[in-house]
């Protein structure tokens, strides 16, 4: 006998862990703690109601959300056609059944399943005991990084494929990596959360996602490999990474790499498609982000983030931050956590 759970979130309890681990038997409390990580949606349990447990353990950097979810008994789960992220799931042990898109899926240790932001997706059967490492990136993030990468326009949402091989290679050590960042965001003072590994390592998730998935676009990354950027480029970036609140300029850029003012912005231009002041603005945009993201709206203005990372134009501030992450600073701000 199956049982679907339709409660309303306001009709559970809050749970008493700490903010990142969870543990709950009640599938309404479990359907709000998911739904509060990831995205609506409707549990059902296939197997007895008695035996019910659900564990969540969820960290965050930036745009890239992970969760290491397992249910203890036979759960079917489905959820709203239309998701702002890309989400893979990779069995840690055990498997599980899922459709998205009108294709069936069997998601197992060594082949996870991918899913669009867009089409019906559920999963048919979740078996009690199978560990899951659930991964889910913002859709704009991934889209924008792919723009990035290979210079132009893309398709949108990217069409992924629904497997992705994961025992051995590159997604291997993707996997690897994911894991990683999971168990070291769990500690509050983890190196990951300095400000200056953060911003990488969030790039170097969704880039890696980008080389081992298999999507229309991924011959073109590899195919581009570069030989490397000149030192004077790398090092201006190290600069620009690490200084980003200072008040850098071209002149100062170059004088630090020892290079002129124009061979420094013809390696920018050659090898990034942009000036060293663009990138300059692009990583703090990112910090601002991320300030707004992680800031709280009772006692953090708009204004004071984007001014703490050189923005003295509001107007022009919210017109980039609209363009990169498709939110204005005040809704990115209000979503806050």
């Amino acid at each position: 006998m199956t049982e679907t759970v339709t409660k309303g979130i306001g009709e559970t309890t809050p749970p008493a862990q700490s903010d990142s681990r969870f543990h709950t038997t009640s599938p309404e409390q479990a359907m709000h703690l998911c739904q509060t990580a990831f995205y609506p949606h409707q549990l059902k349990l296939l197997g007895p109601s008695k035996n019910f447990g659900f564990t969540q353990r969820v960290t965050r950097i930036g745009p890239v959300t992970l969760a290491d979810v397992t249910y203890e008994t036979d759960v079917a789960l489905s959820f709203d056609q239309t998701r702002a992220s890309y989400h893979v799931n990779i069995p840690l042990n055990g498997w599980f059944e899922s459709r998205h898109q009108g294709q069936a899926i069997t998601a197992t240790p060594e082949a996870a399943s991918v899913f669009g932001p867009d089409g019906e997706t559920t999963v048919n059967r979740w078996p009690a005991g199978t560990r899951n490492l659930a991964v889910k990136i913002d859709q704009i993030a991934v889209d924008r990084a792919l723009e990035a990468l290979t210079g132009g326009s893309v398709e949108s949402p990217v069409p992924f494929d629904g497997t992705l091989k994961v025992r051995a290679g590159a997604a291997h050590d993707w996997v690897r990596l994911l894991l990683m960042v999971h168990h070291q965001l769990d500690r509050p003072d983890s190196l990951l959360r300095h400000p200056v590994v953060w911003d990488p390592l969030v790039e170097s998730l969704i880039h890696g996602l980008l080389l081992v998935a298999d999507h229309p676009h991924r011959s073109a990354l590899a195919a581009q490999a570069d030989p490397g950027r000149p030192a004077a480029v790398r090092d201006a970036m190290d600069i620009i990474d690490a200084g980003s609140h200072l008040p850098l300029t071209t002149s100062a850029l170059a004088r630090q790499c020892h290079v002129s003012v124009r061979t420094l912005q013809e390696g920018f231009q050659r090898h990034l498609g942009i000036s060293p002041m663009a990138y300059l603005r692009q990583v703090r945009l990112r910090r601002a982000h991320r300030d707004l993201r992680s800031g709280h709206p009772s006692h953090d203005t708009v204004a004071s983030i984007a001014h703490r990372w050189g923005f003295t134009h509001l107007g022009s501030f919210a017109a980039a931050h609209k363009r990169m992450y498709g939110e204005t600073p005040r809704q990115a701000l209000r979503a806050a956590r």
